[in-house]
C-alpha cells in the first residue's frame, strides 16, 4: 500500500493504492490493483463527525487479506445449515468487487441525550449488474451506569432482496473493592439481542472481567442461542497478559460441536539500547526507556512494567495525536530518582518511538549525627 493524507481547513483527505497478490492453496493465483479516497472531518462547534471514501477495485481478482484467508478457509464456513459454500461461489459471488463508497455521520446530543450515528454502504461488481446497499442507524446513551445502544439496519443485496434488523445492546458493570485495602475490581456483563424479519433472531450474553496482582488476566465467559436451527453455545475465554507474551486459551461447545484454542504471541524490538522482548507489538509502539526504575508500569496497565534496566515496550500508541506517557512508580522498589513521570509523543503511522525518562541513579546515603548529650 502507497498512500498520503492532508489535514486541511476543510478536513482530512487522503488517498492511497494498493496491489495484492493471493496464492490460493488449490494453486489459484490472483492479482489486483484497488485505490481509495477519504475525506473526514469534526465540526467541535456542534461536535458532529462525518466521513466519506470510495473505492475502485481494478479487476475481480483483487484479494484483501481476509478475502484470502477466507478462501483458505471454506470448507470451515456456512451461510446457514443447509448452504454450503463451494469455490464458484466464492470466486462469484462473495469477490469481485468493482466501485464500493461509504458515508458515516455521528452527532453528539446535549448532555444526557446520548449520541446518534448514521452509516451507509453501497456497493457494485464485475461482471454482475444490479449493486448492493447498506444502511444502519443507531442511538447511544447511558441510564446511570447501565450503557446501552438500540440499532436498526436493512440491506439490500444486488437481486433486491431485502433484510431488516434490530439489535439491542445492554453493558452493566459491577464493582467492588477500594483499591487500598481491597484491589479493585469490575465485572461487566453485556447482553446483545437480535430481531430480523422474521421476529426474534439470537441473543448473546457475556461476562468479562480483570484478576491478578497485576490485572493480569482477563476472563470471559459467554452464552448465546440462535433461533434458526435452535442452537445454544457455550464458551469461556482466558488471556494472561505476561511481561514477555501474551497467551491465550478458549473454548466453545454447542450441540453440534466442540472447539478449543490456544495462542502465545509476542515481539521482539532491537534498538540502540540492546533487544527487549514485548508481551504484543502494533504497528505504531514506543519503547520507553527509565534507567535504574524497575517495576514501574505504564498508564495504569499494572500488568506492564519496566524490566531491571527501565525499559518497557508500549503498544497502545495512536498514530498523528498527542499520547500522553506516564511510569507509576508506586509499586517499585528501586533506590533512582524518576525525575518526571509523564512525557508526550505524536508519533507518524509506523513509529517506533523512543521515549527517554530522566532519573538520577545517585544512591542516596543518610548520616545519623547525635549529638554529646545524646
Amino acid at each position: 500500500t502507497l498512500g498520503t493524507g492532508w489535514n486541511t481547513r476543510i478536513g482530512a483527505i487522503s488517498v492511497d493504492a494498493t496491489k495484492s497478490h493471493s496464492k490460493q492453496d488449490n494453486g489459484d493465483v490472483f492479482d489486483g490493483q484497488s485505490y481509495q479516497i477519504a475525506y473526514n472531518k469534526f465540526v467541535s462547534q456542534t461536535s458532529t463527525r462525518f466521513g466519506l471514501a470510495a473505492w475502485r477495485y481494478s479487476s475481480r481478482d483483487y484479494r484483501t487479506f481476509n478475502d484470502h484467508v477466507w478462501a483458505n478457509n471454506k470448507d470451515n464456513y456456512r451461510r446457514d445449515e443447509n448452504d454450503v459454500y463451494d469455490i464458484a461461489d466464492y470466486y462469484q459471488n462473495d469477490f469481485g468487487r468493482k466501485n464500493s463508497f461509504s458515508a458515516n455521520m455521528s452527532q453528539s446530543l446535549p448532555e444526557g441525550w446520548g449520541s446518534v450515528s448514521l452509516s451507509t454502504l453501497w456497493r457494485d461488481y464485475w461482471g454482475r449488474s444490479g449493486s448492493s446497499k447498506d444502511y444502519q442507524l443507531s442511538y447511544s446513551n447511558n441510564l446511570r451506569r447501565i450503557s446501552y445502544t438500540l440499532a436498526a439496519s436493512q440491506a439490500y443485496d444486488e437481486n433486491h432482496h431485502e433484510e431488516k434488523r434490530f439489535n439491542i445492546f445492554i453493558s452493566i458493570p459491577f464493582d467492588w473493592g477500594d483499591d487500598v485495602t481491597t484491589p479493585r475490581r469490575q465485572i461487566y456483563m453485556s447482553n446483545s439481542t437480535t430481531f430480523d424479519d422474521q421476529g426474534f433472531a439470537s441473543n448473546n450474553t457475556g461476562l468479562s472481567g480483570t484478576v491478578g496482582s497485576r490485572d493480569q488476566f482477563n476472563y470471559g465467559v459467554n452464552l448465546s442461542y440462535q433461533h434458526q436451527g435452535n442452537e445454544t453455545t457455550a464458551g469461556a475465554n482466558l488471556t494472561w497478559n505476561a511481561p514477555v507474551a501474551t497467551v491465550n486459551g478458549s473454548y466453545s461447545q454447542s450441540s453440534t460441536y466442540r472447539q478449543a484454542g490456544a495462542s502465545v504471541s509476542g515481539g521482539i524490538v532491537a534498538w540502540s539500547g540492546g533487544v527487549n522482548l514485548a508481551n504484543r507489538l502494533s504497528e505504531t509502539f514506543a519503547v520507553m526507556n527509565a534507567p535504574g526504575i524497575k517495576d514501574a508500569y505504564v498508564n495504569g496497565q499494572k500488568y506492564r512494567t519496566t524490566n531491571r534496566n527501565g525499559v518497557v515496550v508500549y503498544d497502545g500508541m495512536t498514530p498523528y495525536r498527542e499520547n500522553h506517557l506516564m511510569l507509576d512508580v508506586s509499586q517499585s522498589d528501586s533506590e533512582a530518582e524518576l525525575r518526571g513521570n509523564r512525557k508526550i509523543a505524536a508519533p507518524y503511522r509506523g513509529a517506533v518511538v523512543l521515549v527517554n525518562f530522566d532519573t538520577d541513579q545517585r544512591k542516596p546515603w543518610f548520616i545519623k549525627a547525635l549529638r554529646a548529650d545524646g
